[in-house]
């Protein structure tokens, strides 16, 4: 008999498995805190922000409810700027002890 379809045999491929090294060095470990307690402490920081911006908005004339408003948005603003400035130290750290 003629066979038009040629048969089709499997190969069986070894399957290799290769370990990767989950070790985290001090440096390493430092940044991943650091990013997240970052991005944490920075979006608090810009939700003060805004509700302290709402606040000055709102005092209509209530010089202490503006006053209180324009500390906050000194203060947020601060933050924000002291948890980039802890970041940025952070990474040069990381970096320089990196080997």
């Amino acid at each position: 008999m003629i066979s038009l379809i040629e048969k089709i045999y499997a190969y069986d491929h070894p399957v290799t498995v290769t370990a990767t090294s989950t070790t985290t060095t001090v440096p390493q470990l430092m940044e991943k805190v650091v990013g997240w307690v970052s991005i944490i402490v920075g979006a608090l920081a810009f939700i003060y922000l805004i509700y302290s911006g709402i606040m000055y908005i709102t005092a209509a004339g209530n010089p202490d409810q503006a006053k209180k408003g324009q500390q906050g948005i000194i203060n947020a603003i601060i933050g924000i700027v002291i948890c980039v400035f802890a970041y940025s130290i952070v990474k040069i750290i990381a970096g320089t002890f990196t080997v």
